[in-house]
């Protein structure tokens, strides 16, 4: 690609001589920030000597919302989406840069020069995404049937309330300690229907088994239809789910809901999310067995089980830097069960603080959240009415495996195989010592992309 070859050299040859398309950042200005810029600039050339041009792309992305003035980077970042035929993406930044004021007249000159000589209009592009990522997982719980805090139960005979010992172990239903282990495997297909909108299919299923405990385990085959639409500094997203559960010595059950997404860009260190879902959970329903008087037998799962949940969240995302990003969120649900007393509206708030180091992006969080139960469960208490105080913290470590295990390099040309470390602890407190437990969850996974677009 010859142009793309000439810009290229143009670039880095204006870049080490001190001088830019728009003299707003100057190459000493380059040189004081060697953190913000010049290490991710070396970092972006290295990524792309080694084949991995979707990490160049996503580096030189940040650093044209950090440094909007710089038409350097952008112009770099734009030879190398011609070289990806990225249509989508060329016509996007194309159209940026003309209507950014801070692009000089020789930056739009050269941009005239691509789009007189048809490398834009005629870059051959692919629509159709696809890809499979397949994972593995192992968690070790602590308290893996819910034990609660006291070792004990209430039970209510209607006046009052007494309290009974939680039930002994054993190997099938009731243990403490246990591992589950999570195979998945999950298809996207999408579909760019133009520069501003997308749609997306996923297929996806998983097999969780426990080490010890039989009962819980499950089948899980998921389906899901997305619609991206970009508006100006909005990003909606309506979606679908379905998903069909199989357990083990439990009752089967659907899930299907919908729901938007939007994220809003006040700028480049600010975002605002906000989402509103709905959806519905159905057990599968058998016909009611009766016997020869035609008594019914038993409650159908369905009729004790059945929910619908009304989910709600706001969430405000600021990038203290490219590397750093401090988040808060504010959640409300409506949950109507069949079963009145585990009908509860939730009301709570997220707190999370990411990095990015060189091995990896961690994550810390804690979320502490109320639930108020609309009737007592007079088997329970009937004398209390129930609300629990969660308090949930995470952290988390996610990255390229290659960095951590630099031999993988070999087989992991394409830097798609990712690891996830994360430590989770639940801690609930309630009014009824039923429901009072605490929870901690060591999880470590590990997954493969595979690019069917190449």
């Amino acid at each position: 690609m010859k142009i793309f070859n000439f810009y290229f050299f143009i670039f880095f040859l204006i870049l080490f001589q001190s001088k830019s398309f728009s003299a707003t950042i100057t190459y000493e200005e380059i040189l004081n920030n060697p953190t913000d810029l010049e290490l991710n600039l070396n970092y972006a050339k290295q990524q792309e000597i080694g084949g991995n041009i979707k990490s160049t792309i996503a580096t030189l992305e940040r650093l044209s919302k950090l440094y909007p003035k710089n038409s350097d980077i952008k112009i770099y970042l734009l030879s190398i989406l011609l070289r990806m035929d990225s249509k989508i993406k060329v016509d996007f930044m194309v159209k940026t840069m003309l209507e950014d004021p801070n692009t000089g007249e020789e930056t739009k000159r050269l941009i005239a020069k691509l789009l007189s000589d048809n490398q834009l209009q005629n870059t051959k592009q692919n629509k159709w995404i696809a890809y499979l990522d397949i994972n593995y997982s192992q968690t070790e719980e602590d308290n893996i049937s819910g034990r609660t805090k006291s070792g004990k139960l209430l039970k209510s005979n209607g006046t009052t309330d007494s309290e009974l010992p939680f039930p002994a172990n054993d190997s099938r239903l009731t243990l403490e300690y246990d591992k589950t282990y999570v195979r998945g495997t999950s298809l996207t297909l999408g579909r760019i229907i133009d520069k501003n909108s997308s749609i997306y299919l996923n297929f996806g299923s998983n097999i969780n088994t426990n080490n010890k405990k039989e009962k819980g385990e499950s089948d899980i085959h998921s389906f899901s239809v997305s619609y991206l639409k970009i508006h100006k500094n909005h990003y909606f997203t309506p979606y679908f789910f379905f998903n069909n559960l199989n357990y083990r010595m439990q009752e089967d059950y659907q899930r299907k809901g919908v729901g938007i997404n939007n994220t809003y860009l006040f700028n480049d260190k600010l975002n605002l999310n906000y989402s509103l879902s709905y959806t519905d959970n159905r057990y599968h329903s058998e016909p009611l067995p009766v016997d020869s008087f035609g008594t019914q037998l038993f409650v159908d799962a369905g009729d004790l089980n059945n929910s619908e949940v009304y989910n709600s969240y706001i969430k405000l995302n600021y990038n203290l830097s490219d590397k750093v990003r401090l988040s808060s969120k504010l959640i409300y649900s409506e949950t109507d069960h069949s079963k009145k007393f585990d009908s509860h509206d939730s009301l709570g708030a997220n707190i999370s603080f990411s990095k990015i180091f060189p091995l990896g992006t961690a994550t810390i969080s804690a979320t502490h959240l109320t639930n108020e139960y609309k009737e007592r469960k007079m088997t329970v208490s009937s004398l209390k009415d129930r609300e629990d105080t969660s308090l949930v913290t995470n952290l988390s470590f996610r990255g390229d495996i290659n960095k951590i295990l630099p031999f993988l390099s070999k087989i992991n040309k394409d830097n798609t195989i990712f690891y996830t470390l994360s430590f989770r602890e639940s801690n609930v407190n309630s009014s009824i010592l039923s429901y009072e437990r605490k929870r901690s969850f060591k999880t470590i996974g590990i997954s493969k992309r595979i690019n069917f677009n190449g």
